[in-house]
């Protein structure tokens, strides 16, 4: 088995109180496609397996006693307050906000950019699952329209873009650029790179752009999914070896009781 791995930012590994991993796709049980560390339910690999690898996460973490809650993911920007231990596990939607000790929020990944928020005094916090589609619609400004209602300043809040795909990787066709222009509240061109006859979208500078622009403080990983085939599940990397599932790695922040 390899050992359990997790990634930090600075930004959050100073917080009192909040708990945060960027969780690679080693240590874990999964075998074949979903080796080792799979942490979705929605995929083919074995219930149990998934359930050991979450498990083994919140142990990484020290926090075996939290509640760990997920979303079944959608690509929208639908954020979800999780007030309870009891509230239901993984609702449709993209993001967590939570303010209770012993819960957890995840988000998983597979290309697509896990973000995780804490306030800065580590009375909020939040994880969002961004594809391209939830990064154009708002998910980022989303999250925070939920933590100010929840009683932070935008200037006491903190982000970070986790592991994801980024441009060498991202080619893009004409039809999603066009949605992209056309939905974008700003100029998009500075993402879009031409080269060897392609266009490629560089999706975490797109999000950081976006985190700037709603008042927050966050920061890049800087950790590219699609390249980094030793350390992460990559949808797109698997498409292209004609693998027909894939696992995904998991992404959690929590408040320790």
């Amino acid at each position: 088995m390899d050992e359990i791995n997790f990634k930090k930012t600075k930004l959050l590994a100073g917080i009192q109180g909040v708990r945060h991993g960027f969780f690679t796709k080693n240590g874990g049980v999964s075998s074949g496609v979903y080796a080792s560390l799979n942490c979705s339910p929605s995929s083919d690999d074995k219930p149990e397996n998934v359930s050991e690898n979450r498990q083994r996460v919140m142990a990484a973490l020290g926090l075996n006693e939290a509640t760990l809650f997920g979303l079944n993911q959608i690509h929208s920007k639908h954020v979800h307050h999780i007030k309870t231990r009891k509230d239901s596990d993984f609702p449709d939607g993209d993001a967590l906000v939570s303010t209770q000790k012993g819960i957890a929020l995840s988000v998983l990944g597979a290309d697509c950019t896990p973000i995780l928020f804490a306030s800065k005094k580590g009375e909020i916090i939040a994880a969002a699952h961004a594809g391209w589609r939830g990064a154009v619609n708002g998910i980022v400004e989303s999250v925070v329209q939920k933590m100010l209602q929840l009683g932070t300043k935008r200037e006491n809040i903190v982000a970070c873009i986790g592991p994801t795909i980024h441009q060498t990787a991202y080619e893009v066709q004409d039809d999603f650029i066009n949605e992209l222009t056309t939905l974008s509240d700003f100029k998009v061109g500075e993402f879009l790179l031409q080269k060897d006859g392609g266009t490629f979208f560089d999706l975490p500078a797109y999000l950081l752009k976006q985190c700037k622009r709603s008042g927050i403080e966050a920061s890049n990983i800087g950790l590219d999914t699609y390249q980094l085939s030793d350390e992460f599940f990559s949808y797109r990397r698997n498409t292209h070896q004609k693998l027909t599932d894939y696992g995904r790695q998991i992404s959690v922040i929590g408040l320790s009781e």
